[in-house]
């Protein structure tokens, strides 16, 4: 019974340990969105001169013509940190993406959260000393 109770408690700390760290930037993102309890939505309307802004691997702000998104990927996404070329890999429709259907950059949209322009520039300050940065 012991010996069970041992491997047991090994297995445990073992799987414990394994499980990734999420950055604070997220976490604050994510509270955000749960303190301003912030209203998904399933579709996105989009153009060709879309654009984005990175906030962290699991969050982006998507600039569509008239409106801007909060997106969140259903995993990590590293391929946002890099790159400005906007490839939205739309599956169904050419003028929309859709949650858990379409990508950006190969990264599945887990939620979209429409934004009000003080919002936006809310998110994008968020963590940020004042006056450091853009």
């Amino acid at each position: 019974m012991k010996a069970l109770y041992a491997i047991s408690t090994v297995a445990i700390i073992a799987a414990c340990s394994g499980t990734p760290e999420v950055p604070e930037e997220t976490l604050v993102i994510r509270d955000y969105v749960e303190v301003g309890e912030l209203q998904t939505v399933d579709k996105v309307r989009t153009y060709n001169n879309d654009s984005w802004s990175y906030l962290s691997d699991y969050f982006v702000i998507y600039k569509s013509r008239n409106d801007e998104y909060l997106l969140e990927f259903r995993r990590v996404c590293r391929e946002l940190r890099d790159s400005q070329l906007l490839t939205a890999d739309r599956r169904s429709d050419h003028n929309a993406m859709y949650v858990g259907l379409d990508t950006l950059r190969g990264c599945r949209i887990g939620k979209m959260y429409p934004l009000t322009e003080a919002q936006a520039i809310e998110l994008r300050h968020l963590g940020r000393a004042p006056g450091e940065g853009n």
